[in-house]
């Protein structure tokens, strides 16, 4: 009998504090309650202070030497190949004519 007693008051005991406003409020309407929080404050933005980091040195890289492009351009050459411009005027003599 007392420990039917002891497990019912443990029981009761757990329930209040498990359970605390769920009997209080079962019957009711739902209250609305004001937010606790203010409203939000316009803050500037906090600026992180740097992190001071050691030096990381990369090995070399291995580069090919590059021959530089001339500075200055060469003279121009003339071909065998280039063709003087005629003497005469838009119209060909019958001494530059080829047709036969």
């Amino acid at each position: 009998m007392a420990s039917f007693l002891l497990s019912t008051l443990v029981f009761f005991l757990a329930a209040l504090i498990l359970v605390p406003q769920g009997l209080a409020q079962y019957h009711l309407n739902p209250v609305y309650e004001a937010p606790v929080n203010g409203p939000p404050v316009n803050k500037p933005p906090q600026k992180e202070t740097p992190v001071q980091k050691p030096p990381q040195k990369e090995p070399p890289v291995h580069k090919s030497p590059r021959n530089e492009p001339p500075r200055h351009k060469p003279p121009h050459k003339k071909s065998h190949l280039h063709v003087t411009k005629r003497s005469y005027g838009k119209h060909a003599t019958e001494e530059h004519s080829i047709h036969f």
